[in-house]
């Protein structure tokens, strides 16, 4: 059951992700390596013949996928407070 949750969280994040748009670069750009990380991670655990290294590596990913919601919401915030 944990497991299905932590898979219908990172989903619903990765789909909030792709349709969000970034205007300030460093924030792209932390958000670019943060998926460019959940690849490398994923392609350890397929290279690894599917362990998972003892669910260290799906926490990263978790994780890293949460690090991709807190950027949008910096993001969304720099929006709101930027002066015009």
């Amino acid at each position: 059951m944990k497991k299905t949750n932590i898979a219908l969280f990172s989903a619903l994040i990765a789909t909030a992700a792709f349709g969000f748009e970034f205007h300030h670069p460093n924030l792209r750009d932390a958000n670019k390596a943060a998926e460019t990380a959940i690849a490398h991670i994923q392609e350890a655990q397929a290279a690894n013949k599917g362990v998972e290294f003892g669910g260290h590596a799906e926490k990263a990913i978790e994780l890293l996928k949460q690090t991709q919601q807190e950027l949008m919401e910096a993001e969304k915030y720099v929006d709101m407070h930027a002066k015009r």
